[in-house]
């Protein structure tokens, strides 16, 4: 179904999706893709080496269903970033609508999205997703990165012009994160203009971030990978330079002053700030999970970062 433009012609939507091992959550994913009141043109799966049941899963719902505009396309064991390329590279759509399994996706998400869109004359239209957290961890590692009850604006549910794709190119390839923040630093750089539908709000199937501790350091270490690639994104650089800091601090006996000031602004101060509309510490366990959630995340990270300049030289 092609949608009518302001300029007459006709702007077509294609629906990227990355999958790998997803048979738990890939069924609601069908639903709500089933449920939009805009309907895309197409809608690919991108398979990234999944070894579940997952692309069975889609065969099916795509037979039972006759949704002769779904499609699976194998890649192979690859990053989210490279399968999301693999994608574009199908997509035969005017506009490309990149999303995550695992999302509870609205149904107004594609129409009030395309919108905001033609009304805004932008260029890349952003969703907000709420994080809230599960579980006790889940909300421990959700305070230290995007807080819980937050709002934060991301790149899965964005629609993107094609065309602006192919003059930016592909995202960074061989990434499980950062390929984000390099995109969209792309976006300001070359002054395009995004904008946000804040009409429509995404949210997770069940966890968010993590169930457990060891998980959650295997999810960051990995994310961690490769970031230097990313455009803006200096966190790399902080977090080295934080560690070099700290070194001489504990040698000369101010290990105490240094270990005091870090359990409060990362174990504490910067996941009240970043949390909203929630008592942060109403449970007591809560003291002892969030400042180990960011040692944890920061420990995660350093490591990651370190491993990739090793191998790459950056």
């Amino acid at each position: 179904m092609a949608v009518a433009w302001k300029n007459k012609r006709y702007m077509t939507i294609s629906v990227v999706i990355p999958f790998y091992n997803e048979s738990i959550s890939i069924k609601k994913t069908l639903l709500c893709l089933d449920g939009q009141e805009l309907q895309p043109d197409e809608v690919i799966f991108v398979n990234s080496g999944s070894t579940d049941n997952t692309a069975e899963i889609i065969h099916t719902h795509i037979s039972n269903t006759n949704k002769n505009n779904y499609q699976i396309i194998y890649c192979g064991e690859m990053s989210p970033s490279s399968s999301i390329n693999k994608g574009i590279d199908s997509a035969s759509s005017d506009l490309i609508a990149y999303v995550d399994c695992g999302l509870d996706i609205p149904s107004n998400w594609l129409k009030e999205s395309l919108s905001v869109m033609k009304n805004g004359d932008c260029d890349i239209v952003s969703i907000q997703i709420n994080t809230k957290g599960e579980t006790l961890i889940d909300q421990s590692f959700i305070s230290q990165t995007y807080g819980i009850n937050s709002l934060t604006t991301c790149l899965p549910g964005s629609i993107i012009k094609k065309d602006v794709i192919e003059k930016l190119g592909r995202f960074i390839t061989k990434s499980r994160a950062s390929y984000d923040v390099d995109f969209i630093n792309k976006i300001v750089k070359n002054n395009y203009k995004r904008r946000i539908n804040k009409s429509t709000t995404f949210k997770y199937f069940g966890i968010n971030y993590s169930n457990n501790f060891f998980a959650a350091s295997k999810k960051v270490y990995s994310y961690s990978l490769n970031a230097w690639n990313a455009e803006g994104d200096f966190k790399p650089y902080i977090y080295l330079t934080l560690f070099i800091i700290s070194v001489p601090l504990i040698i000369f006996n101010l290990g105490f002053y240094f270990l005091s000031s870090y359990i409060f602004l990362r174990g504490y101060l910067a996941p009240y700030m970043k949390s909203k509309n929630i008592p942060l510490f109403q449970c007591p366990l809560l003291i002892l999970t969030i400042p180990l959630a960011g040692f944890i995340i920061d420990i995660s990270r350093l490591a990651g970062y370190i491993k990739s300049y090793s191998i790459n030289g950056k």
